[in-house]
Protein backbone atom coordinates (compact mmCIF):
# COMPACT_ATOMS: atom_id res chain seq x y z
CA UNK A 1 0.00 0.00 0.00
CA UNK A 2 1.05 3.61 -0.38
CA UNK A 3 2.37 5.55 2.63
CA UNK A 4 -0.06 6.01 5.52
CA UNK A 5 0.47 7.93 8.72
CA UNK A 6 -1.35 5.09 10.55
CA UNK A 7 1.03 2.36 9.35
CA UNK A 8 3.90 1.10 11.52
CA UNK A 9 6.25 -0.34 8.92
CA UNK A 10 9.80 -1.60 8.59
CA UNK A 11 10.70 1.71 6.91
CA UNK A 12 13.92 1.29 4.89
CA UNK A 13 15.12 -1.80 6.78
CA UNK A 14 15.04 -4.62 4.23
CA UNK A 15 17.15 -7.21 6.03
CA UNK A 16 16.72 -8.96 9.35
CA UNK A 17 18.77 -11.33 11.50
CA UNK A 18 16.45 -14.00 12.90
CA UNK A 19 17.29 -15.50 16.28
CA UNK A 20 16.22 -18.70 18.02
CA UNK A 21 14.36 -17.19 20.98
CA UNK A 22 10.63 -17.88 20.76
CA UNK A 23 8.54 -14.79 21.57
CA UNK A 24 5.22 -16.59 21.28
CA UNK A 25 3.43 -19.53 19.73
CA UNK A 26 -0.10 -20.13 18.50
CA UNK A 27 -1.73 -23.16 16.92
CA UNK A 28 -0.55 -22.29 13.41
CA UNK A 29 2.46 -20.00 13.78
CA UNK A 30 5.60 -19.40 15.81
CA UNK A 31 7.10 -15.96 16.42
CA UNK A 32 10.87 -15.64 16.84
CA UNK A 33 12.94 -12.68 17.93
CA UNK A 34 14.91 -10.82 15.29
CA UNK A 35 17.02 -7.72 14.76
CA UNK A 36 16.76 -5.37 11.81
CA UNK A 37 19.99 -4.95 9.85
CA UNK A 38 20.52 -1.64 8.05
CA UNK A 39 18.05 1.12 7.21
CA UNK A 40 16.04 3.29 9.58
CA UNK A 41 15.38 0.44 12.02
CA UNK A 42 18.96 -0.85 12.15
CA UNK A 43 19.51 -2.64 15.46
CA UNK A 44 15.86 -2.47 16.49
CA UNK A 45 13.92 -5.56 17.61
CA UNK A 46 11.77 -7.42 15.08
CA UNK A 47 9.00 -10.02 15.38
CA UNK A 48 9.51 -12.81 12.82
CA UNK A 49 6.45 -15.01 12.27
CA UNK A 50 6.50 -18.30 10.42
CA UNK A 51 4.05 -21.14 9.98
CA UNK A 52 4.64 -24.47 11.63
CA UNK A 53 5.78 -27.14 9.14
CA UNK A 54 2.41 -28.94 9.01
CA UNK A 55 0.65 -25.70 8.01
CA UNK A 56 3.30 -24.29 5.67
CA UNK A 57 1.40 -25.30 2.50
CA UNK A 58 -1.17 -22.58 3.16
CA UNK A 59 1.25 -19.83 4.18
CA UNK A 60 1.04 -17.87 0.92
CA UNK A 61 -2.75 -17.50 1.13
CA UNK A 62 -2.55 -16.60 4.82
CA UNK A 63 0.21 -14.04 4.33
CA UNK A 64 -1.73 -12.42 1.46
CA UNK A 65 -4.79 -12.13 3.72
CA UNK A 66 -2.57 -10.69 6.48
CA UNK A 67 -1.62 -7.85 4.12
CA UNK A 68 -5.22 -7.27 2.99
CA UNK A 69 -6.39 -7.11 6.61
CA UNK A 70 -3.54 -4.79 7.62
CA UNK A 71 -4.15 -2.44 4.69
CA UNK A 72 -7.89 -2.13 5.37
CA UNK A 73 -7.34 -1.74 9.12
CA UNK A 74 -4.71 0.95 8.50
CA UNK A 75 -7.16 2.81 6.28
CA UNK A 76 -9.73 2.75 9.09
CA UNK A 77 -7.10 3.87 11.63
CA UNK A 78 -6.03 6.76 9.43
CA UNK A 79 -9.63 7.98 9.28
CA UNK A 80 -10.00 7.52 13.06
CA UNK A 81 -6.81 9.51 13.66
CA UNK A 82 -8.23 12.45 11.71
CA UNK A 83 -10.83 13.19 14.41
CA UNK A 84 -9.95 11.31 17.62
CA UNK A 85 -8.76 13.05 20.77
CA UNK A 86 -5.05 13.79 21.01
CA UNK A 87 -3.10 10.83 22.33
CA UNK A 88 -5.71 8.33 21.13
CA UNK A 89 -4.21 7.85 17.66
CA UNK A 90 -3.62 4.34 16.33
CA UNK A 91 -0.67 2.85 14.44
CA UNK A 92 -1.02 -0.64 12.96
CA UNK A 93 1.95 -2.81 12.04
CA UNK A 94 2.42 -3.80 8.42
CA UNK A 95 5.37 -6.07 7.85
CA UNK A 96 7.24 -7.47 4.88
CA UNK A 97 8.03 -11.02 3.81
CA UNK A 98 11.56 -12.36 4.22
CA UNK A 99 12.94 -15.76 3.23
CA UNK A 100 15.68 -17.32 5.35
CA UNK A 101 18.70 -19.07 3.89
CA UNK A 102 16.95 -22.38 4.59
CA UNK A 103 13.99 -21.25 2.47
CA UNK A 104 11.49 -20.61 5.30
CA UNK A 105 9.28 -17.58 4.75
CA UNK A 106 8.78 -15.11 7.61
CA UNK A 107 6.49 -12.16 8.07
CA UNK A 108 8.70 -9.56 9.76
CA UNK A 109 7.36 -6.56 11.70
CA UNK A 110 8.66 -4.14 14.34
CA UNK A 111 8.35 -5.87 17.72
CA UNK A 112 5.66 -4.67 20.12
CA UNK A 113 6.66 -5.16 23.75
CA UNK A 114 4.23 -5.24 26.70
CA UNK A 115 1.65 -6.77 24.38
CA UNK A 116 -1.92 -7.15 25.60
CA UNK A 117 -5.28 -8.06 24.14
CA UNK A 118 -8.16 -5.58 24.19
CA UNK A 119 -10.80 -7.53 22.21
CA UNK A 120 -11.05 -10.78 20.23
CA UNK A 121 -12.98 -11.61 17.05
CA UNK A 122 -15.62 -13.76 18.80
CA UNK A 123 -17.23 -11.00 20.88
CA UNK A 124 -14.90 -11.10 23.89
CA UNK A 125 -14.02 -7.64 25.25
CA UNK A 126 -11.46 -6.99 27.98
CA UNK A 127 -11.90 -5.06 31.22
CA UNK A 128 -14.29 -2.27 30.25
CA UNK A 129 -13.34 -0.25 33.32
CA UNK A 130 -10.00 0.35 31.55
CA UNK A 131 -10.20 3.43 29.29
CA UNK A 132 -7.84 1.79 26.81
CA UNK A 133 -10.26 -1.11 26.30
CA UNK A 134 -13.12 1.37 25.94
CA UNK A 135 -11.16 3.30 23.32
CA UNK A 136 -10.33 0.19 21.30
CA UNK A 137 -13.87 -1.16 21.32
CA UNK A 138 -15.03 2.31 20.24
CA UNK A 139 -12.56 2.07 17.35
CA UNK A 140 -14.18 -1.21 16.33
CA UNK A 141 -17.60 0.46 16.50
CA UNK A 142 -16.26 3.31 14.36
CA UNK A 143 -15.07 0.89 11.68
CA UNK A 144 -18.64 -0.39 11.36
CA UNK A 145 -19.83 3.18 10.83
CA UNK A 146 -16.95 4.03 8.50
CA UNK A 147 -17.64 1.01 6.29
CA UNK A 148 -21.38 1.58 6.06
CA UNK A 149 -22.02 -1.51 8.18
CA UNK A 150 -20.01 -3.81 5.92
CA UNK A 151 -17.26 -4.79 8.38
CA UNK A 152 -15.57 -4.33 11.73
CA UNK A 153 -11.86 -4.30 12.59
CA UNK A 154 -11.59 -6.47 15.70
CA UNK A 155 -9.23 -8.79 17.58
CA UNK A 156 -7.51 -5.63 18.78
CA UNK A 157 -4.14 -6.29 20.42
CA UNK A 158 -0.93 -4.41 21.08
CA UNK A 159 -0.06 -1.71 23.59
CA UNK A 160 -0.68 1.89 24.54
CA UNK A 161 2.66 3.68 24.27
CA UNK A 162 2.66 6.56 26.71
CA UNK A 163 5.15 9.35 25.98
CA UNK A 164 5.81 11.05 29.31
CA UNK A 165 7.91 13.76 27.67
CA UNK A 166 5.26 14.73 25.13
CA UNK A 167 1.85 13.25 25.92
CA UNK A 168 0.49 14.44 22.56
CA UNK A 169 2.72 11.77 20.97
CA UNK A 170 1.25 8.95 23.07
CA UNK A 171 -0.53 6.39 20.88
CA UNK A 172 -1.81 2.86 20.43
CA UNK A 173 0.50 0.48 18.57
CA UNK A 174 -1.41 -2.54 17.31
CA UNK A 175 -0.66 -5.73 15.41
CA UNK A 176 -2.46 -8.74 13.93
CA UNK A 177 -6.03 -7.38 13.82
CA UNK A 178 -8.85 -9.39 12.29
CA UNK A 179 -11.72 -8.16 10.14
CA UNK A 180 -15.23 -9.59 10.21
CA UNK A 181 -17.12 -8.69 7.04
CA UNK A 182 -20.58 -9.38 5.66
CA UNK A 183 -19.16 -11.07 2.55
CA UNK A 184 -16.37 -12.86 4.45
CA UNK A 185 -13.54 -11.37 2.41
CA UNK A 186 -10.74 -11.57 4.96
CA UNK A 187 -9.81 -15.18 5.46
CA UNK A 188 -10.28 -17.70 8.28
CA UNK A 189 -10.34 -15.14 11.12
CA UNK A 190 -13.24 -13.36 9.38
CA UNK A 191 -16.29 -14.66 11.27
CA UNK A 192 -18.65 -12.93 8.87
CA UNK A 193 -21.94 -11.33 9.80
CA UNK A 194 -22.07 -13.35 12.99
CA UNK A 195 -18.70 -11.97 14.04
CA UNK A 196 -20.06 -8.44 13.59
CA UNK A 197 -23.23 -9.35 15.50
CA UNK A 198 -21.28 -10.96 18.34
CA UNK A 199 -19.16 -7.85 18.90
CA UNK A 200 -22.21 -5.64 19.19
CA UNK A 201 -23.92 -8.12 21.50
CA UNK A 202 -21.18 -7.25 24.03
CA UNK A 203 -20.32 -3.65 23.18
CA UNK A 204 -21.88 -0.85 25.20
CA UNK A 205 -21.24 2.60 23.78
CA UNK A 206 -18.87 4.63 25.93
CA UNK A 207 -17.18 8.03 26.12
CA UNK A 208 -15.25 7.40 22.89
CA UNK A 209 -18.27 6.49 20.74
CA UNK A 210 -20.36 9.10 18.95
CA UNK A 211 -24.13 9.04 19.32
CA UNK A 212 -24.82 9.03 15.57
CA UNK A 213 -22.75 5.91 14.82
CA UNK A 214 -24.94 3.11 13.49
CA UNK A 215 -25.09 -0.36 15.05
CA UNK A 216 -27.10 -3.56 14.41
CA UNK A 217 -30.46 -3.92 16.08
CA UNK A 218 -30.85 -6.71 18.66
CA UNK A 219 -27.47 -8.43 18.01
CA UNK A 220 -26.83 -12.02 19.13
CA UNK A 221 -23.77 -13.73 20.62
CA UNK A 222 -23.14 -16.54 18.13
CA UNK A 223 -19.85 -17.93 19.46
CA UNK A 224 -18.24 -18.90 22.71
CA UNK A 225 -16.50 -15.73 23.89
CA UNK A 226 -12.79 -16.52 23.84
CA UNK A 227 -9.72 -14.41 24.54
CA UNK A 228 -7.85 -16.10 21.69
CA UNK A 229 -8.24 -15.54 17.96
CA UNK A 230 -10.89 -17.80 16.42
CA UNK A 231 -10.62 -19.25 12.92
CA UNK A 232 -13.20 -21.15 10.92
CA UNK A 233 -13.00 -23.10 7.67
CA UNK A 234 -14.26 -21.61 4.42
CA UNK A 235 -16.49 -24.68 3.98
CA UNK A 236 -18.65 -23.34 6.83
CA UNK A 237 -18.96 -19.82 5.41
CA UNK A 238 -22.66 -20.30 4.72
CA UNK A 239 -23.28 -20.76 8.44
CA UNK A 240 -21.79 -17.34 9.18
CA UNK A 241 -24.62 -15.40 7.53
CA UNK A 242 -27.41 -14.18 9.78
CA UNK A 243 -29.88 -16.07 7.59
CA UNK A 244 -28.41 -19.26 9.12
CA UNK A 245 -29.50 -19.95 12.69
CA UNK A 246 -26.39 -22.02 13.50
CA UNK A 247 -24.94 -21.01 16.86
CA UNK A 248 -21.28 -21.96 17.29
CA UNK A 249 -21.68 -23.09 20.86
CA UNK A 250 -22.41 -26.44 22.43
CA UNK A 251 -22.42 -29.17 19.77
CA UNK A 252 -21.25 -26.75 17.05
CA UNK A 253 -18.33 -25.37 19.09
CA UNK A 254 -15.97 -28.01 17.68
CA UNK A 255 -16.29 -26.44 14.24
CA UNK A 256 -14.30 -23.50 15.51
CA UNK A 257 -12.49 -24.78 18.60
CA UNK A 258 -9.81 -26.61 16.64
CA UNK A 259 -8.65 -23.35 15.13
CA UNK A 260 -8.63 -21.22 18.26
CA UNK A 261 -5.24 -19.83 19.20
CA UNK A 262 -5.18 -20.94 22.83
CA UNK A 263 -1.78 -19.46 23.67
CA UNK A 264 -2.32 -16.25 25.59
CA UNK A 265 1.40 -15.41 25.59
CA UNK A 266 1.59 -13.83 22.16
CA UNK A 267 4.05 -10.93 22.17
CA UNK A 268 4.07 -9.89 18.55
Amino acid sequence: MSYSSAARTNLTSYDVRIGNYKLGEGKFRVCLEGTFVGGNRNGQEAACKRFKPMFRAMEQEYFEKDFEIADRAIQCAENWNSFCAQGKEILISRGTLHRSRSGIQYLVEPLIRDYEKFTSNSGWIGDTSDWRVQCMEAFTHYTYEESGGELIVCDIQGRYRYNRFNTSKSRFELGDPAICSRRRLYGPTDLGEKGIDSFFANHECNQFCEYHWDRPQMPTQWFERTHGTSMISSRLSGHLYLSSRTIFRGAYANAIAEAIDEDEDDYW
